[in-house]
């Protein structure tokens, strides 16, 4: 996110009441460390990857560090909240692969607690989707994972609470006055349901979204969708050529994301998600797609690259959520691709382990199956 260079000087600013002298802030610390170790079987026959052109290991592995400080502090009647979140990354435990950013950084101001304002660094997780979130137009969910550390953008916000909802106003700052971004987002909040409306102006583009969900005692449904005149996805001509974003910005695009679950009893579970994109590929495109690969393999999603994508898990764990197993089914419908993904969760204390696998069971998969063995651990 190419941020403005004067963000910081206001987010330090704004840290000031914080830091007076005079002020007791409490502050709370907190460590997480990660290591993944995955295993990629290669498909030697995938058309996508033809001679592993994407130089892809068998072996891999991430280790990751999460430093977390929270401080808040109540200065005249006005609370100061600091968030800051870092990342500590190495590759295959290679000394040059190390890299240090900020996940999150901002400070936040609470006035009679209806009145909030952000700046800083701070993660956007809007939608009721629990994949897919097309209303979030920065940052979207790895369907893989069951922790996901969104990285935050910079940005000013402000909320507006009120008895049944609440009103949010976002400015993203850029370099280019023109290059600003914006958002208005209006907020319901009843007994059973849950319902938003939001406008964007993004870099001269617009976006008009909504979600809404109801929760029952045991059965929860929600849709999420946008409306928007830019795409960000590709398309295949008869020639296998492809059709770039920018040349597609001429019309609005949806895309629209619906789902339910269902619990049985407390340890018994299921769930279903649909996802439409209006500007990905048609049927027939999917065919000149696979036709022209590995050149065009740039739009290779592993999860789909058709219109219509379904998602299907079942899951059962302990009334402790000490362990938790989940049977996670990706499907599109245009290309066929297929993955069963099986997951193991197993929580001890301040101890984590999960243990997953995909496996790909098309042509088009750059993969047969990945394993991975994921542990984590917090202080």
């Amino acid at each position: 996110m190419k941020s403005a260079n004067y963000g910081m000087y206001i987010l330090l600013f704004s840290l000031l009441p914080l830091l007076s002298n005079g002020q007791s802030a409490a502050w709370e610390y907190q460590l997480i460390v990660e290591s993944k170790n995955q295993y990629n079987h290669r498909d030697k026959a995938s058309t996508v990857n033809k001679g592993n052109r994407m130089k892809i290991d068998e072996l891999s592995s991430i280790t990751e560090l999460y430093p977390i400080v929270t401080a808040g502090n109540d200065w005249d009647g006005l609370l100061n909240t600091l968030q800051a979140e870092g990342n500590l990354t190495n590759y295959n435990f290679d000394k040059d692969s190390v890299r240090f950013t900020f996940r999150e950084l901002y400070t936040r101001f609470s006035w009679k607690e209806s009145h909030h304002w952000t700046v800083g660094k701070k993660r956007l997780d809007w939608g009721t989707g629990m994949l897919w979130n097309p209303t979030n137009f920065y940052i979207q969910k790895d369907p893989f994972r069951t922790q996901n550390r969104l990285e935050g953008i910079f940005q000013l916000h402000y909320t507006c609470l009120f008895t049944t909802g609440s009103l949010e106003v976002y400015v993203f700052p850029e370099k280019k006055m023109e290059d600003f971004s914006y958002s208005l987002k209006y907020n319901y909040t009843g007994e059973r349901m849950d319902a938003s409306v939001s406008f964007l102006e993004y870099t001269r583009y617009q976006q008009a979204g909504y979600d809404v969900s109801y929760g029952g005692d045991r059965f929860i449904a929600y849709a999420e969708g946008v409306f928007r005149n830019y795409s960000r996805s590709c398309r295949v001509g008869k020639e296998g050529e492809l059709i770039l974003p920018r040349n597609r910005t001429a019309r609005f695009y949806s895309e629209i994301v619906s789902g339910a679950s269902y619990a049985f009893n407390a340890s018994l579970g299921a769930r279903l998600e649909y996802r439409f994109r209006e500007d990905c590929l048609k049927r027939e495109e999917v065919a000149d797609f696979k036709k022209y690969l590995p050149q065009n393999s740039i739009i290779y999603d592993p999860v789909s690259v058709g219109k219509h994508t379904l998602y299907a898990s079942a899951e059962i764990k302990d009334i402790y959520d000490r362990f938790n197993l989940q049977i996670r089914t990706f499907f599109d419908l245009f290309s066929n691709q297929l993955i069963v993904s099986p997951l193991f969760v197993w929580k001890k204390n301040n101890f984590q382990i999960e243990l997953s696998s995909m496996l790909f069971t098309n042509s088009l998969a750059v993969f047969n199956s990945q394993t991975a063995l994921l542990l984590s651990c917090h202080f």
